[in-house]
């Protein structure tokens, strides 16, 4: 599934006009460092996105993986019923990806009923064109509910919110819906930046006051009191041939904390 989403963003790139119209030549991978480093981030420009899916898709689809695996994942949900997803921020949903590969290769054959919340509609083009997925446009910064959630997923999406100065409104609304909506025994996953000044601890503070600590994962940098180090690097998926952008065949420095209601 995957490696189709990379090989239509391939064939899609070089007809897509740069949103950039001043100083420098477009270079969007100069501008995701930008947004990284240096300004806040933005979602809004379609060519700058599919850069994205195709340099980071494979390995940040990759952590989601790797973290279902450490954790067993398939002991933790009732395989009897479908499995309810709710990505909050979900981009392109790398997280469903991840699953769903989890799920067959571990020989568990149920539903998933998927759920993506993100603001951007510039992520269209590459989300899994399926019945077990829906998408709304909904802005993070605005109250949502978590009914019927047997999981909540909040990839790569926090550090963002938080350097734009709306971390603090989203966690409030985190809360209200995980206190107000979300089913008792129902999983939270938070994957992000393994870096300070990105909301990591921020985030852990809030949530861990009115949810059960589960486990603290890191695969690389800092190593916090008695993490889980999750040694796995490389892609566990296929990467085509001859992309116009080299895609990051490993993990990145990047946490997974999970929260049980």
């Amino acid at each position: 599934m995957l490696d189709d989403v990379l090989i239509e963003s391939n064939r899609r790139l070089p007809s897509l006009v740069c949103c950039k119209n001043y100083g420098s030549a477009c270079d969007c991978l100069a501008s995701l460092q930008e947004d990284f480093w240096e300004q806040p981030d933005s979602y809004n420009c379609e060519k700058k996105m599919t850069t994205y899916v195709l340099r980071f898709g494979a390995s940040y689809a990759s952590e989601i993986y790797y973290y279902l695996d450490e954790s067993n994942f398939r002991a933790a949900i009732d395989v009897s019923r479908p499995l309810n997803v709710c990505s909050l921020g979900c981009g392109f949903a790398p997280d469903y990806f991840a699953i769903k590969k989890y799920l067959a290769d571990n020989t568990v054959d149920i539903q998933i009923n998927y759920l993506g919340l993100d603001k951007s509609t510039c992520w269209d083009f590459a989300r899994p064109r399926t019945p077990e997925c829906s998408f709304v446009t909904a802005d993070l910064a605005l109250p949502f509910s978590l009914k019927d959630a047997d999981l909540v997923v909040i990839n790569k999406v926090f550090s963002t919110l938080h350097r734009n100065k709306y971390g603090a409104i989203f966690l409030d609304n985190l809360q209200s819906a995980v206190v107000g909506s979300l089913r008792p025994g129902a999983i939270l996953v938070f994957i992000d930046v393994n870096h300070i000044d990105y909301g990591r601890d921020v985030f852990h503070r809030s949530v861990s006051g009115y949810m059960n600590v589960l486990n603290q994962y890191y695969f690389d940098g800092y190593t916090g009191n008695r993490w889980t180090h999750l040694r796995q690097r490389n892609s566990v998926f296929g990467l085509p041939r001859d992309l116009l952008v080299e895609p990051h065949q490993t993990t990145r420095k990047t946490v997974v904390f999970d929260y049980r209601k």
